[in-house]
């Protein structure tokens, strides 16, 4: 084979790889897309909004910007990676590395330390290493959804 067709021909699988990883990429970013919450430990709700590559956290006391980058091929977890571009001055400019995993469709099981090398395992380590897992707030139409649904005694009838 001719060397510029061998050349040719490396650089489309380099092309298709590329887009394989972003589809899958682009894939858990969509699954991410939309309102999560935990329960703050200082009484009411932490809420995570994800949106395309960008996510706002919104503590009790402080809030966040970030872009969001995820790695959903790496073994042997998928990572994620939390550049914060709006926040109190201690935190903005930082980037946090974490590894994360979806539970079914509304838990989402983020682990990351707030500096230093990312996490190896799911386990909260003092401030050191976080880990929570985020619950997908019901919108308003899902709501009204299950209140459309027969319950027992209707189906039953």
């Amino acid at each position: 084979m001719p060397p510029l067709l061998r050349g040719l021909g490396l650089g489309v699988a380099v092309l298709l790889a590329s887009a394989w990883a972003r589809a899958d990429d682009e894939a858990d970013l969509k699954k991410l897309e939309g309102t999560w919450t935990v329960p703050s430990g200082g009484g009411g709700d932490v809420v995570y909004t994800f949106k395309g590559k960008s996510l706002k956290v919104v503590a009790p006391t402080r809030t966040y910007e970030m872009t969001v980058t995820l790695d959903p091929k790496a073994k042997p977890d998928k990572t994620i990676d939390l550049k914060i571009d709006e926040a109190p001055d201690d935190a903005k400019g930082k980037t946090s590395k974490g590894i994360y995993k979806f539970d079914g469709d509304d838990t989402f099981v983020l682990c990351f330390r707030p500096e230093g090398e990312r996490p190896t395992k799911y386990e909260q380590v003092g401030f050191e290493q976080i880990l929570t897992e985020l619950k997908r707030k019901k919108t308003d139409k899902a709501k009204e959804k299950e209140k459309e649904k027969p319950t027992a005694t209707e189906v039953r009838s």
